[in-house]
């Protein structure tokens, strides 16, 4: 199985001060997993800088184009022609200059930018929006739209013709593919990996357990039963209250990002951190939607479920699913159910952490 792991996340759980992606990429290699790829995390943002828009005028031409004047700091006032509906003064853009290489409306082949006149009126640029430039994934509400960095990322602060990597954090980043072989399922996550670089290098392990908050018992969680105790030799739920969903912040869909995994909100995104992290699934539920307790038991012939991908998928007795007292709302380490998936809507959540029998999960997935 590859990994995808990013250098800089692993800087934060292994001390290699000192060594570069390219020379870690080797020893780990002779001793270990295989780097089967490095790849700059800033690759697709080349000639992308951040502008704050001055000006927007109508075009002197076209109905449903403008043309706005953008701040790109050394770069100077930069004059764009732009057919986003949302585009308005005061906001903060990501400017594709002349050479850069963007997907005309998120489709096609990439296009590489060329001095151009749109209806008579000069354009030095493109002001992109998300699916335009291969952020898709993280700012999907900004896929027909002009993105608004300013609304999209708050924390941002940078000056005006600012690299958009150096804005994301993604200039000094590589992500490595990394081969980890099926008997080591410690190095799949993070922490598991860095333990490994640590041994492999002779470098300091930084990573530390994270000590509990204290919490109040509130609500308690479903009852588990495991009908299917061969199958499952553990599984573990915590139920919390008051929860507010939304969207991560960027920093956690950075992270997520770099693995390949694409952000959906602020609870399941943390769910796959710590996949990521610790190589353990989580599962969410919203609670409200929960029938009575869960049971861990194989699937009856003629049970459905509608997955999270919004496939629906007839099960049989092989395969091993988490059921209310109604019907299935997760196939047991596969992908949970629609109906129980948390939404912006969610206010209460049950986790779950879970060993299911390998070869059964896998069989389920195929």
């Amino acid at each position: 199985m590859n990994v995808r792991v990013s250098y800089d996340w692993l800087k934060e759980y292994v001390d290699v001060q000192g060594v570069t992606p390219e020379d870690f990429a080797k020893r780990i290699s002779l001793s270990g997993p295989g780097v089967e790829k490095l790849i700059p995390a800033a690759q697709d943002l080349e000639k992308i800088v951040v502008g704050h828009v001055m000006e927007v005028v109508p075009h002197p031409n076209a109905d449903t184009l403008r043309v706005v004047k953008v701040d790109c700091g050394k770069l100077g006032v930069l004059s764009i022609v732009c057919g986003g509906t949302n585009v308005q003064s005061n906001q903060w853009v990501a400017v594709a200059l002349v050479g850069a290489c963007v997907r005309w409306h998120g489709e096609g082949e990439l296009i590489a930018l060329k001095p151009i006149e749109i209806r008579g009126v000069a354009s030095a640029g493109m002001i992109c929006a998300a699916n335009e430039i291969g952020l898709h994934d993280a700012f999907p509400h900004a896929e027909r739209y002009i993105l608004d960095l300013g609304e999209t990322l708050p924390e941002l602060n940078v000056e005006p013709g600012s690299l958009l990597s150096d804005a994301l954090g993604l200039s000094t980043d590589v992500i490595m593919d990394i081969e980890v072989t099926s008997n080591r399922v410690d190095a799949m996550g993070m922490v598991g990996m860095a333990r490994e670089a640590a041994a492999i290098l002779e470098k300091d392990f930084l990573w530390k357990p994270t000590s509990l908050p204290k919490m109040k018992i509130g609500s308690q969680p479903p009852k588990i039963k495991i009908s299917a105790k061969k199958m499952c030799s553990r599984f573990m739920s915590a139920r919390i209250d008051g929860v507010r969903v939304g969207q991560s912040p960027w920093w956690l869909k950075r992270r997520l990002l770099s693995a390949g995994f694409r952000p959906i909100n602020s609870v399941v995104d943390i769910t796959n951190y710590v996949l990521l992290e610790l190589a353990q699934p989580m599962h969410a539920y919203d609670a409200s939607k929960l029938n009575g307790g869960l049971d861990v038991r194989f699937a009856k012939s003629g049970e459905k479920i509608v997955a999270l991908d919004g496939k629906t998928y007839a099960l049989n007795e092989k395969i091993l699913v988490i059921a209310d007292a109604k019907h299935p709302v997760a196939i047991a380490g596969v992908m949970g159910g629609e109906e129980t998936g948390v939404r912006e809507s969610t206010t209460s959540i049950v986790l779950e952490a879970a060993t299911f029998d390998a070869l059964t999960s896998r069989r389920g997935a195929r």
